[in-house]
């Protein structure tokens, strides 16, 4: 006897209707899984740390870059004309891109991860930081540049050849005018909700006794 096909490859078979929610979250293991099945899955990246003016908004550094990061990322019109504080939203950005998949500040975060590094890769793209500059680096001379004294007619001259390969005065001004980053702003929200309130799966799972 032939094998027995699932009534949803039948033919004429009509398809069940599945909630928006359940295809989307379909979508992310499937793509998560396609990650693991290629081998695309990479050892933690060195350790980073964050400088204290990029983490002065909360005890934990991880918990005040992602508070700065989010907030800089979900309306990029409040830094035009700011490059300082652009620039350490980048900072924080670079650190938690590092800091939260490796697992020393959290356990397994899911689809954060690939998020989080396309949102670095946009960021430096629109920037013209390239990819291969380590990642403490980059927060580094970010951070040196936001700090410095003399402020915006300084910082240009402080960052270094490999983090602006453009020259400083061209950096700081795309700083300065940073566009719409839309997958800065998905990853760092999501990235935000996870360290709150844990995995969405988690939540839900939570709720399932409780009554109406």
């Amino acid at each position: 006897m032939g094998q027995e096909r699932h009534p949803l490859c039948r033919a004429g078979a009509a398809p069940h209707r599945l909630p928006g929610r359940v295809i989307l979250r379909a979508g992310f293991l499937a793509l998560a899984g396609l990650l693991a099945g290629c081998g695309l899955a990479t050892p933690p990246e060195p350790p980073v740390s964050l400088p204290p003016v990029a983490a002065r908004a909360a005890l934990n550094p991880v918990t005040a870059a992602l508070r700065g990061a989010a907030t800089a990322f979900a309306e990029t019109g409040r830094l035009q004309g700011r490059p300082a504080l652009a620039a350490l939203a980048v900072a924080q950005l670079e650190y938690l891109a590092v800091e939260m998949p490796s697992g020393r500040v959290a356990g397994d975060i899911g689809m954060v991860q690939p998020l989080l590094l396309a949102a670095r890769q946009e960021v430096r793209g629109v920037l013209g930081i390239p990819a291969t500059v380590p990642p403490q680096r980059v927060i580094d001379a970010l951070a040196a540049a936001a700090t410095v004294p003399g402020g915006d007619a300084a910082a240009p001259a402080t960052l270094p050849p490999d983090v602006a390969p453009g020259g400083g005065a061209l950096l700081w001004q795309r700083l300065g005018a940073l566009p719409r980053l839309p997958q800065a702003n998905a990853a760092t929200q999501r990235a935000l909700h996870y360290w709150e309130f844990g995995p969405d799966e988690a939540i839900e799972i939570s709720m399932l006794g409780r009554r109406p």
